[in-house]
């Protein structure tokens, strides 16, 4: 599971986080999402599950994606942001914290 080492650096960083990597059904996913203050990820499937739950979502795109085909749907209006960046590795913390609610 590729994403277990990343799941470990974010729990080094803060050990109060949760790693549910490898542990979660979509349904899980989608209650998760539908209890959460908002979520940040990827184009992936996950967040557009999450905005479709009505979860404030923060979708992360770069090069490779078009976000105008691609972004997800939310419920209301303002519900989903999308943060569009040349290069992913590029992307700080701090850019995605101040595109935050």
């Amino acid at each position: 599971m590729a994403e277990k080492p990343l799941a470990q650096g974010v729990q080094a960083l803060c050990p109060t986080a949760l790693d549910l990597t490898g542990l979660t059904t979509i349904a899980d996913v989608a209650g998760l999402a539908a209890n959460a203050w908002a979520a940040v990820g990827n184009d992936t499937g996950p967040m557009h599950l999450a905005a479709l739950t009505g979860c404030r979502c923060l979708t992360l795109f770069c090069a490779k994606g078009d976000p105008a085909l691609a972004a997800p749907m939310g419920l209301v209006p303002g519900q989903v942001r999308v943060l569009w960046v040349r290069d992913m590795a590029l992307l700080s913390v701090q850019r995605v914290a101040a595109a935050l609610w």
